[in-house]
Formats: structure tokens, C-alpha cells, sequence
């Protein structure tokens, strides 16, 4: 059946929360504008995003660090120097530099519309994300000063 974005994003939502561990139930999300939903544990800057590109027809979902340019880079460091780690878990995970000094770990998915067999996909892909990374996340934010 094909979604809208809202109630693709809120079926997102609403089918990540019992796919992680008890411990990461307490997630925030915020949508952005259109197609796009942020969740994060804390440090907004730091967060998952599922992001649908129209144009594309892909679903991004992925880790993004957008904060200041020295965070970003140091984050970049720290899982670039994790990515057999990483890639363990995730096996189509890419790193890379991005726009405006952030850099995010993420793939795609086929996505020429929302529909019920992608969001499907797409809570697999965030929670594996999510279980997979924020163990991670955290020990990095431990470490940064």
C-alpha cells in the first residue's frame, strides 16, 4: 500500500522502538521538512536520519554528525579507524565526507515510492544501524572532550 510521508515516517517511528533493546527504547525523533525523520539519544547533533530522496528514488539511513567542523572530523576518524567493525554489522555501510564540513555512515535503499515493503526495509536498516553504531557513538562521545 502505498504511504504517505507522515505515515511513513510515523510507521518508522513506531516499528523502531520495539526493535532495539530495552536500554535504547528512549529514542527522540524529529522530522524535518518533507521526507526526513532524525532520531537521537542526547546529542542532536549526533543522530540516525532516514531521509527519502525523491529525485533519487532512494531511502538514505544512516548515522549523520553534524556538529561543528572538529566534531565532525573527529567522529569521521574515530569510525573510519572502527570500519571493519562496522561493516561486521553493516556490510553496505559507507563513510564519507559531506556537505557543509559533516560527514555521515549510511546507505541506500530502492525507494521510487514509500510503501508498506519499504518501511519494512527501512526499520531493519535503522534498527541495524541504530544496534549496530551507538554503542560506538557512545564510547566516542566518552572520549571527546
Amino acid at each position: 500500500m502505498l504511504l504517505s510521508p507522515a505515515d511513513f515516517f510515523t510507521g518508522l517511528r513506531k516499528g523502531l522502538k520495539p526493535r532495539l533493546p530495552q536500554t535504547m527504547r528512549g529514542f527522540r525523533t524529529s522530522r524535518g521538512r518533507g521526507r526526513l525523520m532524525k532520531v537521537h539519544f542526547g546529542e542532536p547533533a549526533f543522530h540516525y536520519e532516514a531521509w527519502h530522496h525523491t529525485g533519487a528514488g532512494r531511502l538514505e539511513v544512516g548515522l549523520h554528525f553534524e556538529g561543528s567542523a572538529a566534531e565532525n572530523q573527529a567522529a569521521f576518524d574515530f569510525f573510519r579507524a572502527r570500519m571493519v567493525e562496522v561493516k561486521a554489522g553493516l556490510p553496505r555501510a559507507e563513510l564519507e565526507p559531506w556537505d557543509r564540513g559533516w560527514s555521515r555512515l549510511y546507505e541506500t535503499l530502492p525507494a521510487a515510492r514509500l510503501d508498506d515493503d519499504l518501511l519494512r526495509q527501512a526499520v531493519d536498516c535503522m534498527s541495524g544501524y541504530v544496534v549496530t553504531l551507538q554503542p560506538l557513538l557512545e564510547e566516542f562521545l566518552k572520549e571527546t572532550p
